[in-house]
């Protein structure tokens, strides 16, 4: 029969779980028998157990039961027992009922709980006469008691009095023998002895009597009734005789009724003994009735035993039952597993490996044969499945195929060999190529690294030469000429800056370094713009800055970056505004921190307005400028983590926008000095080959107040250090003719180490630099530096400590000088007098008051008045008293004295 593969195992599957479903029932009907025999021994062996357990509980507890009732001595207890007794009864004639009912015989256990139920009943009515007796014995012994109070209490009375006639008659023998009366005396003591004394013995009798027969009758008790009955009897008969006797010679009548009738009460004393008697008789029984029920509990316990045995008896014979049905469940089970697993067997090698896998197995093998390049090996038999039968012409049309990608594979490889060849001369080409690119680019930093030292070098001699010149007072009349020689510098400079960013940037921004460090962005903002009022001079345009309160007063960052790109930003809006307004805007705006340049110049074209960011591009050639300043000020807004835009209108202006995160800076800014600093008695060694630049240095450090001494070259420099007097610090240039600097550094630090030592270079100074150079060097210094800023660094690197008490910025006040003349800056002064100094009145007056925004915007004029004429440290207060206008300290004595340092200066000028 040719069935398909699928059949088989359809039929193979089917097989299985028909073999499957007859062992799960056959498993099924085994363990719902053993189910049904467990449940029958369950139900039929855990109640009679509880049965068992709790009759026996149930006769311990009538047992205890009735012993308490024995010694039930009130009537609440007497209840509370019997009540405990009938229930415990009731339990177990319930318990012996339904253990009848499972077929167990009970007749012995029921009559012996009603012997026990009689006797317990009897037992209760004798305990409840018992507590009867017991309740008039103590209502009549009360009786008896106060009765014999009452008599003593009578009878001490009766003896008081005989006293006190006594006593009377003995006062009266004392009168009559006193008057001689001597037979009158004598009678009135016979009286006295036979009469009064005679009296007050027998009343005296009669009260002890009385509290012997109280005491006899308060000690009664069973056991003295049962062990001394009739000596009790006798002498409480012998008492009441007594009193009896003595009630007769009481000689007040009232009194002697009242013992009378009290004696009567007191001669109840027979029925009180008779009440004890009969207690004690009702004792005896119930000590008979217990020991009886004793034995009758121990009969009762002996039974109830017997029956636990014939029970656990029977639970034996459930559970052997249960042990053998489940015996006969996994036997069964066990049989069924090992028919269904021969079944399962047979099932697999005929129907799965025999018809299925076997042929599977030997077809897979052929493929792998064919697989493996044996593609004229047989094909095994099919067995007659059609699956296999059409696997069988697949290999057949499949070993067709490979014979024909045989044949194409051939003419494929001729191709490719022929292909690869071209490709290894194109890679070749590729790698000469990119060693060419590799090398220009090598020597595009080389020429760029030996332009800057070639152009910084003579430049640093241009505008050190102009910075001396204009320090000449006798050169007043040339400051216009030295102003624009500096001007011219320092524009060279700036192409020369932007040339070396801007090739950083291009080659990827890895050496373009940004520092984060505190800064306060408002004395920066304010500096930066106060730098370019001198271009601006004699033209119609308006500086302003626009710094809103928001602005945090320190802030995070790279300022020297920051002032760079703002600069660039001011310079463009110079070149391209005519006249109008320059406006500096400051503010934030929720995690930003935005500086904005705003002008009123000619404009952007929309179109144009994309591509000024690209490097070389320029809105007009007519204006100047090199078209790499925007490029480089994004590029390094980017790098600082922001973003620079743009939005103009032409013929109407332009506002570029600077975006910075805004970072409050948690640690103090510090303080910088802009002024010259003095180096008095410093000696300092100067290693620079350049003349113009030996001698310019030593100049400008002359001026400082250093004993400066230059050399050319390295061996000169070894030469004086050992032939001179120590030096403070050795200012060390980079190329020198005999040796580089580096080198003589590393020479130096080894026979010097005290001599500290500072680079002197004119090179690039990149972050790889000075990493190779952190360990020689103190610090470096970039050629060309102003005056005062090698001063500054001098001082920072030789750690010496420098006045920050200075009240005016002379840095700036000189270069205001240089560009407007020290007759300008007098006139600023007197208007300054008339104008700003009245507004310190305004602020007392609004202190005062409590008028914040008063003292806060007469602070803000201030602060503005005292930077524009380089008073500082005013200006600085005045900064302080706008952010803390009621808690911040006047400036008052500030201004005083910066505008008395402001005039000792001008004269000084002049």
């Amino acid at each position: 029969m040719n069935l398909t593969l699928t059949r088989r195992l359809w039929m193979g599957f089917a097989l299985m779980a028909l073999l499957t479903l007859t062992s799960t029932l056959v498993g099924w009907y085994n363990l719902r028998f053993i189910s049904q025999v467990e449940k029958d021994n369950t139900q039929a062996l855990i109640p009679t157990m509880n049965m068992a357990r709790q009759l026996s509980e149930a006769s311990a507890w009538e047992l205890f039961a009735a012993q308490n009732l024995t010694s039930a001595d009130n009537e609440k207890m007497w209840q509370v027992q019997g009540r405990m007794l009938t229930a415990q009864s009731l339990k177990i004639n319930a318990l012996l009922q339904a253990l009848r009912e499972q077929g167990f015989d009970t007749t012995a256990i029921e009559q012996q709980e009603q012997e026990i139920s009689r006797s317990l009943r009897q037992q209760g009515e004798l305990v409840g006469q018992r507590l009867q007796l017991r309740q008039q014995q103590q209502q009549l012994s009360q009786q008896i008691v106060a009765a014999a109070d009452e008599i003593a209490r009578l009878a001490q009375g009766q003896a008081n009095n005989a006293a006190t006639s006594a006593g009377a008659t003995q006062a009266g023998i004392y009168d009559l023998i006193e008057q001689h009366q001597r037979q009158a005396a004598e009678s009135a003591l016979d009286r006295l002895i036979d009469i009064d004394l005679e009296y007050v013995n027998q009343m005296n009798e009669l009260r002890l009597s009385a509290l012997r027969v109280q005491q006899m009758v308060m000690n009664l008790g069973l056991e003295q009734i049962q062990k001394n009955a009739p000596t009790l009897e006798k002498q409480l008969n012998n008492a009441v005789k007594i009193l009896q006797r003595r009630q007769i010679r009481i000689e007040d009548p009232g009194v002697r009724t009242q013992v009378a009738t009290t004696l009567t009460t007191v001669s109840q004393y027979s029925d009180l003994l008779a009440l004890y008697q009969q207690d004690s008789e009702i004792s005896n029984h119930l000590q008979t009735l217990a020991q009886n029920n004793i034995a009758q509990f121990a009969q009762f316990s002996s039974e109830v035993s017997q029956l636990v045995d014939t029970i656990e008896l029977r639970n034996q014979h459930g559970l052997a039952h249960l042990e053998k049905a489940s015996a006969r469940g996994q036997y069964s089970l066990l049989l069924l597993g090992l028919v269904s697993l021969c079944a399962l067997i047979l099932i697999l090698w005929r129907v799965v490996y025999r018809s299925v896998t076997r042929p599977l197995a030997e077809q897979t093998q052929a493929l792998q044969r064919l697989l493996d390049g044996d593609i004229d090996s047989p094909f095994p038999e099919t067995a007659g499945v059609r699956e296999l039968d059409t696997i069988g012409r697949l290999m057949d049309a499949f070993r067709s195929s490979v014979h024909a990608l045989n044949r194409h594979r051939e003419q494929l490889a001729a191709q490719v060999k022929a292909r690869t060849a071209e490709l290894q001369e194109l890679v070749i080409e590729h790698r000469q190529a990119r060693a060419e690119a590799e090398k220009a680019s090598q020597a595009k930093s080389a020429f760029l690294a030996a332009m800057s030292h070639e152009i910084r070098t003579p430049l640093y001699g241009i505008l050190g030469t102009a910075q001396l010149l204009a320090d000449n007072p006798a050169l007043n009349a040339q400051r216009d000429d030295l102003r624009a020689i500096t001007d011219s510098g320092e524009s060279l400079l700036t192409i020369l800056n932007d040339i070396l960013d801007y090739s950083a940037i291009e080659a990827g921004g890895k050496n373009v370094s940004v520092s984060d460090e505190p800064f306060e962005p408002r004395p920066l903002l304010e500096s930066t713009l106060q730098l370019m009022s001198g271009r601006v001079k004699g033209r119609p345009i308006r500086l302003a800055t626009e710094i809103a309160d928001d602005v945090p007063t320190a802030l995070m960052g790279d300022p020297r970056r920051i002032r760079q790109v703002i600069t660039n930003l001011l310079s463009n809006a110079l070149r391209f505004t005519d006249e109008g307004h320059i406006i500096l805007r400051s503010r934030t705006d929720g995690e930003q921190w935005l500086v904005e340049v705003e002008d009123s110049g000619c404009g952007i074209d929309p179109a144009k307005l994309a591509e000024i960011f690209q490097p070389f591009v320029q809105v007009s050639g007519k204006r100047g400028g090199t078209g790499l300043g925007l490029t480089i000020s994004s590029r390094l807004a980017q790098a600082m983590g922001g973003e620079l835009s743009a939005t103009s209108t032409p013929e109407v202006g332009s506002c570029f926008c600077l975006r910075l995160p805004l970072r409050v800076a948690t640690a103090p800014v510090p303080k910088t000095v802009n002024q010259a600093v003095r180096l008095d008695g410093l000696r300092l060694l100067l290693i620079e080959d350049n003349p113009l630049t030996q001698r310019i240095t030593v100049e400008m450090l002359n001026i400082s107040g250093a004993q400066v001494v230059a050399v050319g070259n390295a061996v000169q420099a070894l030469e004086t250090l050992q032939n001179s007097e120590p030096f403070a610090a050795a200012l060390v240039d980079f190329d020198l003719p005999d040796i580089d600097g580096i080198t003589l550094a590393r020479q130096l630090a080894q026979q010097y180490p005290s001599l500290v030592l500072i680079g002197f270079s004119a090179h690039v100074i990149d972050e790889t630099l000075r990493q190779r150079t952190s360990s020689l060097f103190r610090g470096i210094i970039p050629k060309p530096v102003p005056r005062e800023v090698l001063g500054q660094l001098l001082a920072h690197y030789l750690q010496l400590q420098v006045n920050n008490d200075q009240p005016l910025d002379v840095s700036q006040l000189n270069e205001d000088a240089h560009l407007m003349g020290a007759e300008k800056i007098h006139e600023w002064l007197i208007l300054f007098k008339q104008h700003a100094l009245p507004l310190l009145d305004e602020i007392d007056i609004a202190r005062a008051s409590q008028d914040n925004e008063k003292i806060k915007r007469a602070a803000h004029q201030l602060k503005s008045s005292c930077s524009s004429l380089g008073m500082r440290s005013a200006s600085q207060q005045c900064a302080q008293l706008e952010q803390q206008p009621l808690s911040a300290p006047l400036p008052h004595e500030e201004i005083t004295r910066s505008v008395a340092a402001l005039e000792a200066w001008l004269i000084r000028k002049t």
